[in-house]
């Protein structure tokens, strides 16, 4: 059984590979994974190395083997469209990996709702053919809110694609329709047999793109991970 780790600057995402197959681990704690049967953890970090340090010790797993996947130029198929294939976020470069693997010889839009939202398409060739970074829905509103004096929010997410009639679902239905828009948008420029939905997000804004193929993958960054694990 593996352990694998998705780390950020602010937390970190976990899952399990065992036979085959991938379980999301909601809980990562020294405690939870005391009685797994663990033989190395495979991880992919955007965060500083102080951090993966600390982490190594709050999970008490200094005596495994660490591998860190990082982007590449090519693998298992997939080829990278950047010149400088390393500065391609690695969480980007699995979440290609991961869409290859679960819809082969198939062109997808591959995108990622969490807090920025990145969109990314890959030919039925495996050929990445570049893609968007912008601001997520909730990044959005608390760049409008932070930077307006007048325009105030809550914490409670409650978008609609209709106007709004008062501050707060103005903000919410225009953040909405923007990330809304430039994924009906991004469909539109590159359209592909499939669109992949993963993030934080990807759950709420599924209604929203119903006229579209959509699949939702919420481990499909893990599922690009595994693809290393033996090789």
């Amino acid at each position: 059984m593996y352990l694998l780790l998705d780390i950020g600057n602010t937390r970190e995402k976990a899952a399990l590979f065992d036979a085959g197959s991938i379980s999301a681990l909601p809980q990562l704690t020294a405690e939870s994974l005391q009685q797994l049967p663990l033989v190395a953890v495979y991880f992919a970090c955007v965060a500083n190395d102080s951090r993966l340090d600390s982490l190594k010790q709050k999970l008490e797993l200094d005596h495994l083997p660490w591998r860190q996947i990082s982007s590449e130029a090519q693998a298992f198929g997939v080829t990278n469209c950047y010149a400088e294939p390393h500065l391609l976020g690695v969480d980007r470069w699995l979440a290609l990996l991961g869409a290859q693997q679960l819809f082969s010889r198939q062109s997808v839009m591959i995108v990622d709702a969490g807090t920025a939202l990145t969109i990314d398409w890959l030919d039925e060739n495996g050929l990445h053919q570049g893609g968007w970074i912008m601001p997520g829905l909730r990044l959005q509103q608390q760049s409008v809110v932070q930077q307006t004096a007048k325009v105030f929010n809550r914490e409670l997410l409650d978008a609609r694609m209709i106007p709004g009639r008062e501050t707060i679902s103005c903000l919410q239905n225009g953040c909405l329709a923007a990330v809304i828009g430039a994924i009906q948008q991004g469909w539109l420029l590159n359209k592909a047999e499939c669109l992949i939905l993963t993030g934080g997000d990807a759950l709420y804004l599924k209604p929203q793109l119903a006229d579209l193929a959509v699949s939702t993958e919420p481990l499909l960054i893990f599922q690009g991970l595994a693809r290393y694990i033996d090789n």
